[in-house]
């Protein structure tokens, strides 16, 4: 089986690609802006460096959000494009298990996003993992517990020696390869309204 796992809903673009659990080929930015750009990039390339062709993929798993807008839209976009085209299956999958560590530590952890908006998306991996919008303030209050994401480091500070700030900061589509999802709609996962406006992200 040939899987393909992209992410482009956070501050990073990845893509990855495995043959039969074995990972082939991977790619890895940190981005802000430049998703639509970069992403079809990432894709030609590492398709071309694990030696296999679109038309041999079997599965494709995408990121869904919570995230950046506009990178949530174009990774769900190509994704749909690709399975259609190629008639592998299509997963998608909440951003926060692009986060979640090989090694999960013992106790409560949680996955965090900052919006750029003073609030935070997050999800507790060691729970339901159910993606919820809060502040850092209410956060803070649900310590002790590890974190990942791009907001551990700000949490931990906040809160030295209850929280715990642990890697890895942003998604990697690697972390998505040979696991199994539950079934769900390849749509968007937003927890709040765009911003309008040539900064609305």
């Amino acid at each position: 089986m040939v899987e393909l796992a992209l992410d482009c809903a956070a501050n990073a673009c990845s893509v990855a690609v495995a043959r039969d659990g074995k990972l082939l080929a991977a790619r890895w930015r940190p981005m802000a802006r430049g998703h639509a750009e970069m992403a079809p990039v990432m894709l030609e390339r590492v398709m071309a460096e694990a030696g296999v062709l679109f038309a041999d993929l079997s599965r494709i798993v995408v990121t869904r959000g919570p995230g950046s807008f506009t990178g949530i839209r174009i990774a769900l976009a190509a994704a749909r494009g690709l399975a259609l085209v190629t008639k592998a299956e299509l997963v998608a999958a909440s951003t926060f298990e692009a986060l979640r560590p090989a090694l999960p530590p013992e106790g409560r952890l949680f996955a965090v996003l900052n919006t750029g908006r003073g609030s935070l998306y997050a999800a507790e991996l060691s729970g339901a993992a159910t993606p919820f919008a809060t502040t850092m303030e209410a956060l803070v209050a649900e310590a002790p517990f590890a974190v990942t994401g791009d907001a551990g480091k700000a949490l931990a500070a906040s809160a030295p020696g209850a929280i715990r700030a642990l890697a890895p900061a942003l998604p990697d589509a690697v972390r998505l390869l040979g696991r199994h999802f539950a079934p769900g709609p390849a749509s968007p996962l937003y927890l709040s309204r765009p911003l309008t406006g040539p900064v609305g992200r």
